[in-house]
């Protein structure tokens, strides 16, 4: 398994298998739509879903949807487990990736912080898993604690660990901008 990862996101063909899996992400993201959409029409969004926090907020916005919305949010959950795997490959790889784009080009402190923001992408879908867990059942009508508070909890590391990974992605990408591959010689 691990000479399958190097492979495919150290090799000549690494930008393939990051391209695929945002491919991958945005395809399962769009099959989510439709139950988003009926959430959002019946006035709410899954991300204030997902940050609840208190039984009274989980029971206020199990309300506005009703029965057909807290469908809609449970055939989001279930949906979202295919979303979370599908995204956190490719923030895993992305960071790779960049790490070894960045080893190339002479940016040895950023390469090696790569792997331990793929590991965050990891983690961040392991926390979504976590609570889509919790929100199905507040979805189920349980909004009695801990459900709301587990699900605040994992979707506000998600976000935070998710967050990470872009910024080093898109600090360690700007950084090699430009810059050729390094002589490994020297």
């Amino acid at each position: 398994m691990k000479d399958l990862v190097h492979r495919a996101t150290t090799g000549p063909r690494r930008g393939w298998t990051v391209a695929a899996l945002f491919v991958l992400t945005v395809l399962v993201g769009l099959i989510c739509m439709p139950s988003l959409a009926d959430m959002a029409d019946r006035g709410v969004d899954i991300v204030p879903y997902e940050l609840a926090r208190t039984s009274e907020r989980a029971a206020e916005l199990n309300a506005r949807l009703g029965p057909d919305g807290r469908r809609s949010a449970r055939i989001t959950l279930v949906l979202d487990y295919a979303f979370l795997v599908a995204y956190g490959l490719f923030a895993a790889a992305a960071c790779l990736v960049i790490a070894a784009r960045c080893a190339e080009r002479g940016r040895p402190r950023l390469a090696r912080l790569g792997p331990v923001f793929a590991i965050g992408g990891l983690v961040a879908a392991l926390c979504d898993a976590i609570e889509n867990a919790a929100l199905l059942r507040i979805a189920g009508g349980n909004v009695d604690q801990p459900g709301p508070l587990i699900a605040f909890t994992f979707a506000s590391a998600k976000f935070a660990l998710l967050a990470a990974a872009l910024a080093y992605g898109v600090v360690a990408l700007a950084s090699t901008v430009g810059r050729p591959v390094a002589d490994p010689a020297t």
